[in-house]
């Protein structure tokens, strides 16, 4: 590809609110189709952190960063194996195939598609199923990133297991969780229409060579879809990882891709540095967490809720190792501007389709508190699309400016090497030691010289978090709405008590996003652990170990992996009745974190003082959009 470096660089960006705004292509000529706008991006930034793009962008200019990433120039992260995973910069090879095969599918009598996977083999299709929603002739999507044995039966009791096509999805071929999910979901079906016939309701998507196409093929599946091998899981989602579940529910996976193409332009070597999307935004991620804002605090329109799912393991797997990263702060509920510290980042998902104008509010008030914020707007429908690789890119730039590997995972493979020991040994309860202290409903594991009372204990945990860094609280139960109402009940607690960033996740889930932060990343992280007993065991064919035995010795290996490492862990396991154990704990965070004996982030008034301030250093001016003039890229 022929390359050149911008002529001209103008910053000039220092202390302003910046802008690239939303731009419509030319009007099509007669006969030509028209063309998707340019989704929009602003940004209200505190001088000193604008002065700090500033001086970015002009050593990226000078680098040629833009151009070293279309080449694939592994020097400009590590040197190591980059250039081995920048497919996704050329994404959607053979979308009219895919898009045949999956018509096929959806008119063979199947009423819903069920998708078995974990982290990016699923993610980016909960996030279009979600965002598109299904359109006509499509199947209804539903997700399936579980081990656990209440949430795994809840979505079977809501199937009709004979007019059901299941989705195996595993780059590797060789995903434990989607390994165990695809034996058993087959048994069931063999058990009502036949080995053979039972095949014909599965198909895959992995890459090629791997075990699960080989299972694809023994057992006759409808269909395997092959993944890029040079693009990894989380930059997956405008490849079959994506496509597969964009065509099933009824939408053009080539339209998807067409919507996407303005962005990639913007993000061309052939665009001057200063307009390009992709590279502006990473630019201000890498230069935001080096600066301490590495809290990226996503404040997500409704529509786009699912979208901050997505981003969390994006950002959190590609920049969170080397005792370095940014913190993805998704689904925290909000607090007024001067609740926060200064360790965040704000980015408003707005929705163009169906924006939340009191959402828009809060973020404005943000911004006059004196906190950064970026907005990033999203046309309509498949101009989605456009989101995935605006973020691809940006996520590549920011681990250039933190100079680390946005490819690998060098952490994750630890918390699963403890996983396998316990499950292998069995009586994985047994292997969780004693309680330090048990009341109720509720024992509680870890280690602490806090043992007066559960509500000491749990106090004692949260209180060290205002110091800094941020509270993780990992729920090993059912993912579904009562569940998600106690987390982000108990992330508001907590948040409200200490001023800490709050993460919530629940496992297995979360060890497909967040697991790589948690462990490789900045170590600023405690972490509240919660289990609880399965209503049974679930067999599945093939494995030592059944789901609930699998998902306990999941928690454990990573809480393990966790203290291993010196992060402070804490455990809490209901017995019994998950709901009456629940209320329980809920009551439990109340009076630990109620008595506010913890003291404020911020002094009274100085969030205010310090937004008069840098008001009176800033001005606004916007950034030239880069939506016309941008030519096709070779």
């Amino acid at each position: 590809m022929d390359m050149s470096v911008p002529s001209s660089f103008s910053p000039a960006i220092r202390g302003r609110r910046l802008r690239l705004p939303a731009g419509a292509a030319r009007p099509p000529a007669a006969g030509r189709r028209r063309r998707t706008a340019l989704n929009g991006f602003a940004s209200a930034l505190p001088p000193a952190l604008a002065e700090r793009l500033d001086q970015r962008l002009a050593l990226a200019h000078r680098e040629a960063w833009v151009q070293r990433l279309w080449a694939r120039d592994a020097t400009l992260w590590t040197g190591a194996d980059e250039d081995q995973w920048l497919g996704w910069l050329r994404p959607g090879a053979g979308p009219a195939r895919l898009a045949a095969i999956c018509r096929r599918l959806c008119v063979a009598g199947h009423a819903d598609a069920v998708l078995l996977g974990m982290g990016g083999a699923t993610l980016g299709a909960e996030a279009l199923a979600h965002i598109l929603g299904v359109a006509a002739g499509g199947l209804r999507l539903h997700v399936l990133d579980s081990t656990d044995v209440a949430q795994i039966l809840a979505l079977e009791a809501r199937l009709d297991l004979t007019r059901t096509l299941f989705v195996v999805a595993s780059k590797s071929g060789a995903t434990l969780e989607s390994g165990m999910l695809a034996a058993y979901f087959q048994q069931r079906v063999a058990a009502l229409l036949g080995r053979r016939e039972a095949g014909r309701r599965f198909v895959a998507i992995t890459d090629p060579g791997t075990p699960l196409q080989a299972r694809a093929l023994r057992d006759g599946y409808a269909a395997v879809f092959e993944g890029e091998p040079t693009v990894g899981g989380r930059y997956s989602v405008l490849s079959p990882f994506g496509l597969v579940a964009a065509a099933l529910l009824g939408h053009d996976p080539a339209a998807l891709l067409r919507a996407m193409q303005p962005m990639l332009r913007a993000c061309s070597a052939q665009v001057a540095l200063h307009r390009n999307p992709g590279l502006v935004l990473g630019a201000l991620l890498g230069e935001a967490a080096l600066a301490g804002h590495d809290k990226v605090t996503l404040l997500a329109d409704p529509g786009l809720r699912p979208l901050g799912c997505w981003l969390e393991q994006l950002l959190a797997e590609s920049t969170g190792k080397d005792g370095k990263g940014l913190i993805p702060v998704a689904d925290e509920p909000h607090c007024e501007p001067a609740a926060y510290r200064r360790d965040r980042l704000f980015v408003h998902l707005a929705s163009a389709q169906a924006p939340d104008a009191a959402l828009a509010a809060h973020a404005s008030e943000l911004a006059a508190a004196g906190h950064p914020v970026l907005t990033c707007n999203s046309g309509a429908g498949l101009s989605i699309g456009q989101e995935f690789f605006r973020w691809q890119v940006a996520t590549a730039v920011a681990a250039a400016v933190l100079g680390v590997n946005p490819f690998d995972q060098p952490d994750v493979e630890a918390s699963k090497a403890r996983t396998r020991a316990l499950a292998g040994g069995g009586a994985v309860a047994a292997q969780a030691g004693e309680p330090l202290l048990v009341e109720g409903a509720l024992a509680f594991h870890g280690k602490s010289a806090i043992t007066a009372s559960a509500a000491a204990l749990l106090a004692a945990h949260a209180a060290p978090a205002q110091a800094g860094g941020y509270m993780a609280l990992l729920a090993y139960l059912p993912r579904g709405p009562a569940c998600e109402r106690w987390l982000a009940s108990a992330r508001h607690y907590l948040g409200r008590a200490t001023g800490a960033a709050t993460l919530g996740g629940f496992g297995p889930r979360y060890l497909h996003s967040c697991g790589q932060l948690h462990k490789g990343g900045t170590a600023c992280g405690r972490f509240l652990f919660i289990t609880a007993d399965a209503p049974r065991e679930l067999a599945a064919p093939g494995y030592p170990a059944g789901f609930g035995a699998t998902q306990a010795a999941q928690a454990l290996g990573d809480m393990e992996e966790l203290m291993a490492r010196g992060r402070p862990c804490l455990r809490v396991h209901i017995q019994g009745d998950l709901d009456a154990g629940l209320a329980q704990l809920d009551d439990l965070l109340r009076r630990a974190l109620a008595p506010a004996t913890l003291p404020s982030p911020l002094a009274p008034g100085a969030v205010q003082a310090e937004a008069r301030a840098r008001r009176a250093q800033s001005h606004i001016a916007p950034m030239p959009g880069a939506a016309t003039a941008i030519g096709e890229i070779p």
